[in-house]
């Protein structure tokens, strides 16, 4: 059985599970049947997906790979935005070949620097990462980094990359539960493992986010729990009341994360380990907050309608459908959202702070559609348009 197959048969039951319990105002929520964060090691890089499960008109989304929801597939959806994702925000959009050296499939880890993207290629077999490149958004050249090694002291198959101090950093799932942290630079060279950290029995996530944080790797444990490690080599050591929490955006950490513990608003605890500065996501009677990022939180309000509003409470404002992407908002101002009548036509890119939307141009088949994946830093939005690679560079809009 394949990673997919096993990830909806389990999808599947839970589904099925919770049909009868969707109360009637699930408008706009989108209900986590399952997360997982690079499960048994395989990249979260392939494209997106998309299935509708019979048991309780409930749809299930893949996306990436790494994120499985589930939603009532009979609650309306977005308003249709007036125009496309290019005619509104110009200079966010960027695109490339959709496959990469060697004619491989390949997808955007990281931006490395304002033009140019971290891209990794994908095994045809497996889906497995191969190789990291430099790809040049303007001039469409493009420079090998390093050929990943599938297996190195029992330590192989790449995940979570981040880009910071002129360094690539991932993690790879290894032997005897343990995780490996390693690095290259971003002009090229030889990677290099820079320490290691053991994974609980019954963790088969290993680590939901990694980032460089100056000179060091930061990253936290599904189960929960913040680390780092020094870019040369070194001990692996926890960070200072980082304990049972998880990295947001360093240097924010906070609690709950997106598995192993009980269910609640995600992030509604953050903590700033650099100045000590704490925040909690408020909560009106009747509310149910689903995901807070550094100052939006995401959910639904006491009369069913999906909201958008900052920690504290303060400058609420009520969504015109559901948020389809349940991560943490990405730039702590967007969010996206299908749209259609009679199920999912389309996605749209929607700006909290401005109103506006644009179509992405991704289209549904019947009750089915992809969603857009993103890269861990929430910068990036990315997915496939016949032979070109579209990316969003949600930075680049004012």
């Amino acid at each position: 059985m394949t990673e997919v197959e096993d990830t909806l048969r389990r999808t599947f039951g839970q589904a099925e599970e919770q049909a009868p319990r969707l109360p009637a105002l699930l408008a706009e929520r989108l209900v986590a049947a399952h997360r997982r964060r690079r499960r048994r090691a395989r990249t979260a890089l392939a494209a997106a997906a998309a299935v509708v499960l019979a048991a309780g008109g409930v749809a299930a989304v893949t996306r990436g790979g790494d994120t499985i929801t589930a939603v009532p597939a009979s609650q309306p959806l977005s308003p249709k935005p007036d125009a496309s994702v290019e005619q509104v925000w110009p200079r966010a959009v960027l695109t490339a070949p959709a496959k990469g050296p060697g004619g491989l499939d390949w997808r955007p880890a990281a931006m490395i620097d304002d033009r140019t993207a971290l891209m990794v290629t994908v095994t045809a077999r497996g889906g497995w990462a191969a190789a990291l490149y430099a790809y040049d958004l303007d001039s469409g050249a493009q420079r090998e980094i390093v050929t990943l090694p599938e297996s190195a002291d029992g330590y192989g198959l790449a995940n979570g990359f981040a880009v910071g101090n002129g360094q690539v950093a991932w993690w790879s799932s290894g032997k005897d539960r343990v995780a490996g942290l390693w690095t290259v630079p971003v002009d090229g060279g030889k990677p290099r493992l820079v320490g290691t950290r053991s994974i609980k029995k019954g963790d088969g996530s290993g680590i939901d986010v990694l980032a460089v944080a100056g000179d060091r790797i930061v990253f936290s444990l599904y189960t929960g729990g913040v680390f780092s490690v020094p870019l040369t080599g070194g001990p692996v050591e926890p960070v200072e009341q980082g304990a049972g929490m998880h990295l947001l955006a360093w240097p924010w950490i906070g609690t709950p994360g997106q598995g192993g513990e009980p269910h609640g608003t995600e992030y509604a605890r953050i903590l700033n380990v650099e100045t000590g500065e704490t925040r909690t996501a408020v909560t009106e009677p009747g509310e149910q907050i689903q995901i807070c990022g550094v100052t939006l939180c995401f959910g639904q309000g006491a009369d069913g309608r999906s909201l958008v509003r900052h920690r504290d409470g303060s400058a609420s404002k009520v969504l015109p459908g559901r948020v389809a992407l349940m991560e943490p908002p990405t730039q702590d101002r967007f969010f996206v959202s299908t749209y259609g009548d009679g199920g999912p036509r389309g996605v749209g890119l929607y700006d909290v702070d401005t109103g506006k939307a644009g179509d992405l141009g991704i289209r549904g088949d019947g009750q089915m559609i992809s969603l857009p994946s993103t890269d861990p830093s929430g910068r990036l939005l990315s997915y496939l348009r016949g032979d070109r690679l579209y990316l969003i560079d949600l930075s680049r809009i004012r």
